[in-house]
């Protein structure tokens, strides 16, 4: 018996074998499947609770990321889990919350704000300068405004400073030494000008927040800020922010903790400390990994900021959306190069607009001009745009290059229009980042 099941099994066994070497489809479903593309397609995706809740610790709980517990590490298993059937060039755009762990806010000024009777009292047209610093006249006002002061005493001042046609807000601490008020520290460019619960306000509300001074977990201050908010600041338009500084104690220590609120019309709202991005992710050899690539189409907004930046402007000429020096116009969200029909006008003195390209032209010709218009959009305007549109950037994120690739619409004589794109990297970060034209293409259909 034990030989027959012996035999009859390799019978089986062969006739399988045999099957498979005979049935002419195998191969053929063989090579069909080699033959299907991976599965590919460009998609949106905002992160759900469940995303979040797949980590333990601080994503889960904060159902978000931060600086030091990046997106981009944990992303890329939340797209695979989710998107299965894509595959190799599949692109995401994907929204996540980011928990800011230092917000701009935390940097606000806190103290006394000049007003236009103190810049007039002190002869001063609205703002300090470089050439006319705030510490060479502020001692005058404090001696004014504190009379009695002792040694020792601290007061922070702010006030407005312009430099190179940009005004900031600057706040100056001085301290008072027993005969003179010394400057002590300067905060440059300070995000917002807040308030500071004095202890007049905490009295305001009685009880335990009047005895100690300071909000606790028993008397929250979400509870109490957005109604003193309200009357502090009664005819507030909507959309204003403002930071408050107060103190807390937290059941160990009490410590001062700046939030900002947001008027909506009705009530003051507090501002998270969560705010929402988006991040590009691509499907590469290895599967789904984070990608700083940027690509933008140039539109209106882009075209008036090199208007307004122009360095040769409108002249002349009653055009409020177009400028010479780029030739970028607002209205048509294009760049006119028109050679005859705009960029070699001619003002009333019978001298060109632009004096520079009409040297070109009548000395190296019409084709130098071309050369030269799109010379000045490539390499000196939009590097600007990107230096105003990216503060940011660094030459690599996530430790990948950062390449820019920038679409835009050039208009020329005979009514041609093409769309050409530049690429850019960025070789520096920094006030502004630097940026580089790595290539060119002329017309992108």
């Amino acid at each position: 018996m034990k030989n027959l099941k012996t035999i009859l099994y390799s019978a089986s066994l062969a006739g399988i074998f045999l099957l498979h070497a005979c049935d002419p489809n195998v191969d053929l479903y063989e090579k069909m499947d080699a033959d299907i593309k991976p599965y590919s397609e460009d998609i949106e995706y905002t992160l759900k609770d469940a995303d979040y809740n797949r980590f333990n610790g601080f994503i889960a709980e904060y159902k978000a990321f931060n600086d030091t517990i990046p997106a981009m590490d944990y992303i890329p298993q939340i797209l695979a889990r989710e998107f299965v059937t894509l595959n190799i060039n599949s692109s995401a755009m994907v929204t996540f919350n980011h928990f800011m762990l230092h917000p701009d806010w935390w940097d606000a000024g806190f103290g006394y704000e000049l007003t236009a009777d103190d810049y007039a009292y002190l002869g001063v047209a609205g703002n300090f300068t470089p050439n006319n610093p705030a510490w060479q006249s502020m001692p005058f006002l404090l001696n004014r405004d504190y009379p009695d002061a002792e040694e020792g005493d601290q007061v922070n001042i702010i006030y407005n400073f312009l430099e190179d046609g940009t005004s900031y807000k600057n706040q100056d601490t001085y301290e008072y030494d027993g005969e003179s008020w010394i400057l002590t520290e300067t905060l440059e460019d300070i995000p917002y000008v807040g308030y500071e619960l004095s202890s007049e306000d905490y009295e305001l509300w009685g009880g335990s927040i009047a005895q100690f001074g300071n909000f606790s977990e028993d008397n929250p201050p979400e509870k109490y800020l957005p109604v003193f908010l309200k009357n502090k600041f009664p005819y507030t338009p909507v959309g204003s922010e403002q930071v408050i500084r107060y103190r807390y104690f937290d059941g160990a220590t009490t410590r001062n903790v700046i939030d900002k609120y947001v008027f909506d019309g009705v009530a003051w709202e507090i501002v998270p400390y969560v705010e929402e991005r988006t991040e590009q992710y691509i499907f590469g050899e290895v599967g789904w990994a984070f990608d700083p690539t940027v690509n933008h189409t140039m539109e209106r907004d882009d075209y008036l900021f090199l208007v307004e930046i122009d360095p040769v402007g409108q002249q002349e000429f009653p055009y409020d959306d177009f400028a010479y020096y780029y030739g970028a116009s607002g209205f048509y969200s294009n760049f006119d190069i028109r050679i005859i029909g705009r960029r070699l006008d001619k003002l009333e003195s019978d001298e060109y607009a632009d004096p520079e390209l009409g040297e070109i032209y009548e000395t190296i010709g019409a084709e130098a001009v071309m050369d030269e218009m799109i010379r000045r959009i490539t390499e000196e305007g939009i590097v600007q745009l990107l230096q105003h549109k990216y503060p940011d950037a660094a030459p690599q994120i996530g430790g990948i290059d950062l390449h820019l690739f920038i679409r835009f619409e050039t208009f020329a004589d005979n009514w041609v229009r093409r769309f050409p794109e530049a690429e850019y990297i960025c070789t520096a970060a920094g006030d502004p980042p630097q940026f580089e034209l790595v290539n060119f293409i002329e017309n992108i259909e």
